[in-house]
């Protein structure tokens, strides 16, 4: 059997052995539920503050700051949630952009609509990128917070978050970044110097789908919404030890082996764009001039986006046509409006490369676009 090449790991990894091993270890041995008073409920409970120090010794945080959830979407909503906790009696303006994750574009939109906010949406530049001089118009007297993803699901293309954190630090602003994308992908251990929050997600790091989190950088300065003590009352609900820990592995895996993860996708996202440029193919990469990004953005007039996926998904390459939260949805691509003529984002499709993709797997995909190109049918 043909071995399989996957290209869309900006859509989700596959879970490491050690990552398995270690949820199928900890929910046999350690089942109980952490907020327990006994014995084995501590137990479960000291398991999670184990994990929790993953995560504090690389993003310097405290442990309180660690708000475990389902994953990127719910880390997205609940900081929102806790903004419209942290400032309720008060009118409340945040500023985000036309380009976030649907996650975090939808519920601003929704919370909008039932008037418990007000939002500014930035439309980047042509470039891509938020601008200081948006930021500064966009900016109201009652803007409580800034939210910004890092990295483009779509596009790739990366955001200046030590600008728009030296904004904020200007203006006595929160700033929340999804990281999402970032995460594992570039090196974050000082993104708190500049940012509040961010939210993180497992899987897109070669962890488990129904794990992610919410860092804040202060959760000392933010009202919890509940009494609980699980999760310092930022969230409610049983945690799973087996989860969590799970996150934990595969977070230490990309630390402890971020040089040559890192330089991997380096290395196969510039081989990719050379053998493009090499073979003479009409294909464009949108984010050319990203140095570190794992997602690389193409379009070719050529053809549709759906045909270069179709033909791919022929020889069992494995690529996408636009983010996995949209892809049942057809017309403009958000993300690509500040970029392109919206007649032109029926062209597009994404390639996301990942820690293990090979040179070989590249060579292949670099030859199937070129005999799709050869074979094709007007």
């Amino acid at each position: 059997m043909k071995q399989l090449i996957y290209l869309d790991h900006a859509a989700t990894t596959k879970p490491l052995p050690i990552v398995l091993k270690t949820y199928q270890d900890v929910a046999k041995q350690y089942f109980a539920n952490p907020a327990s008073p006994h014995h084995v409920g501590e137990v479960a409970d000291d398991l999670i503050s184990q994990a929790k120090t993953i995560f504090t010794d690389y993003f310097h945080i405290p442990q309180d700051g660690i708000i475990f959830t389902s994953g990127g979407t719910e880390s997205n909503h609940l900081i929102l949630d806790l903004v419209l906790h942290q400032f309720n009696g008060e009118p409340i303006h945040i500023i985000t952009s036309t380009v976030e994750h649907a996650s975090l574009y939808d519920k601003c939109q929704l919370l909008e609509q039932q008037g418990r906010l007000s939002v500014t949406y930035i439309t980047p530049a042509e470039n891509g990128q938020i601008t200081k001089q948006q930021l500064t118009k966009a900016v109201q007297p009652d803007t409580k917070l800034v939210t910004i993803q890092l990295i483009n699901s779509e596009t790739g293309i990366s955001q200046d978050s030590e600008m728009i954190g030296d904004f904020c630090k200007d203006h006595q602003l929160l700033f929340h970044t999804d990281a999402v994308q970032a995460f594992g992908k570039q090196k974050l251990s000082s993104i708190f110097n500049y940012v509040d929050a961010l939210s993180l997600s497992a899987h897109k790091i070669h962890g488990l789908k129904g794990v992610g989190a919410l860092l804040l950088k202060q959760p000392k300065e933010w009202r919890a919404p509940f009494q609980s003590k699980t999760q310092a009352g930022f969230r409610q609900g049983t945690i799973d030890a087996g989860l969590i820990a799970s996150f934990a592995v595969c977070v230490n895996d990309y630390i402890t082996n971020k040089n040559k993860r890192l330089n991997t996708l380096s290395r196969l996202r510039h081989y990719f764009i050379s053998q493009l440029k090499h073979e003479q193919l009409p294909i464009e990469v949108i984010n050319s001039d990203e140095e570190g990004s794992h997602i690389i953005g193409c379009l070719s007039t050529a053809s549709y986006g759906d045909y270069f996926q179709q033909a791919l998904n022929r020889k069992q390459i494995y690529v996408s046509t636009r983010s996995a939260c949209h892809s049942n949805t057809i017309g403009a691509i958000r993300s690509l409006i500040p970029l392109y003529p919206t007649e032109q984002h029926q062209h597009y499709f994404r390639i996301s490369i990942g820690y293990f993709t090979t040179k070989s797997e590249i060579d292949a995909t670099i030859f199937a676009l070129k005999n799709s190109l050869e074979t094709r049918t007007l």
